[in-house]
């Protein structure tokens, strides 16, 4: 089952994991090395709400910084099996922030495909970050936790995917993904509602599709998955309640269908419901709800494509508690994200992504108790000078508006820079 994934990295200064994909259309080796050099202007460096900001005397939350990202790939692919290994180390450096006045952020990823036969096939990947920017660490659609988290932050996704072919118009696709979540801030700072308390867990999905070819460019399917969040911290989360007492079980069904309209353009849906079920059951029984997926994909031109992906599902959330006081088990989320990418010559490129979420909090097993809107954005132009030198500028925009802590949560940041890229 295909999953929905942003781009890694969509408001982080580290968006040199681009990179590596680029560096292969300049060169036909399987392996390729370089660096992005970037000076920025960040004007929340926090991630605070001015009421924060201003609460604070003297309190600067503004800093104009450099970072430096060296990264290494490698791809190779045979008749049966593609492999592919990528890696980014990212320093930035914040000239006015207090010390420690660095970020460090790892991006590590292996794919590995292997195709049996025409009929059977196995996709196998992991990708480990290591950061403090929201969209590297929670790179799904669908924003767990929306503000920058200092330290070091680790979060690590596997997957494993089978596909078969059963006939000419049946098949099923099979297969399990697991992420692991671990945050440095715990107890031992922060005694009660650490980011380990609120946010540390493993999180479990099996899944089965069965497919029906019903015409040469149309695909039905029936689905089921159940998923697990487990949460692994035994700090306090709110008043007398422990990370682990959010636990919870889903059950998805869902039927869905593919549309190939042409060779440029294809479209994918599903829906269903979800039925969640609360380890503590002051959360609340079993709750079901809707459950939603769909995504477009245009190739426009042979350097050009731009993408749509839509979700909504119940999700793990950083918000313990709601204006009441009440614990907040999960988040409700409606999302969309659109990611364009335009070779507007054959040295100039435009690539530009959009996220918009909003989310409704389910307290003590009382729904829509609050809600947020969340938005990011971005927009970054390159000319590639020749195969192995570019230079790059580009604009990042975060909105975050919530109901909850009195508008001490919202907040806006703006970030521009610009750099060059090297490739050998």
């Amino acid at each position: 089952m295909k999953r929905m994934i942003t781009t890694a990295g969509l408001t982080a200064l580290g968006a040199a994991s681009l990179a590596p994909g680029f560096a292969q259309e300049v060169s036909q080796k399987p392996w390729a090395v370089g660096a992005t050099l970037r000076g920025f202007y960040d004007d929340n460096i926090y991630t605070y709400s001015k009421k924060l900001q201003n609460a604070v005397p003297g309190f600067q939350a503004d800093s104009w910084g450099f970072s430096v990202a060296p990264d290494a790939s490698y791809n190779l692919k045979t008749d049966q099996t593609t492999l592919g290994v990528s890696y980014i180390y990212t320093m930035t450096y914040f000239i006015d922030r207090p010390r420690p006045r660095d970020d460090q952020s790892h991006q590590a990823n292996l794919k590995l495909s292997h195709a049996f036969s025409e009929r059977y096939r196995v996709d196998l990947s992991d990708s480990f970050a290591s950061a403090q920017e929201p969209s590297i660490l929670d790179p799904s659609v669908g924003i767990a936790t929306p503000i920058r988290t200092p330290g070091t932050n680790n979060r690590n996704l596997g997957r494993i995917n089978f596909e078969a072919s059963l006939t000419e118009q049946f098949g099923v696709d099979a297969g399990y993904n697991n992420t692991i979540y671990d945050y440095e801030e715990d107890s031992t700072t922060v005694p009660v509602g650490s980011r380990s308390a609120v946010l540390d867990r493993t999180e479990h999905v099996l899944y089965f599709d069965g497919n029906y070819q019903v015409l040469p460019k149309t695909k039905l399917s029936l689905g089921y998955q159940y998923g697990i969040i487990d949460y692994t911290s035994q700090d306090l989360l709110l008043g007398t309640f422990r990370g682990t007492d959010r636990d919870s079980d889903s059950h998805f069904i869902s039927a869905g269908v593919r549309q190939e309209l042409n060779a440029q353009v294809i479209l994918s849906g599903k829906v269903g419901v979800q039925i969640t079920d609360y380890k503590n059951k002051a959360l609340g029984t079993a709750d079901t709800s809707p459950y939603a997926e769909a995504s477009a994909r245009w190739q426009f031109a042979d350097n050009s494509s731009a993408q749509l992906n839509l979700k909504h599902q119940r999700i793990a959330t950083d918000v313990r508690a709601d204006q009441a006081g009440r614990l907040v088990a999960d988040a409700e989320i409606s999302s969309v994200m659109l990611a364009l990418s335009y070779g507007l010559t054959a040295k100039i490129r435009i690539d530009g992504s959009a996220m918009y979420q909003h989310s409704e909090f389910n307290a003590s097993g009382s729904s829509g108790s609050a809600a947020e809107e969340l938005f990011f954005g971005s927009l970054m132009a390159t000319y590639q000078f020749n195969p192995f030198i570019a230079v790059e500028a580009g604009y990042m925009f975060d909105r975050l508006d919530s109901d909850l802590l009195a508008g001490f949560r919202s907040y806006t940041r703006n970030r521009v820079f610009i750099g060059t890229r090297l490739t050998y």
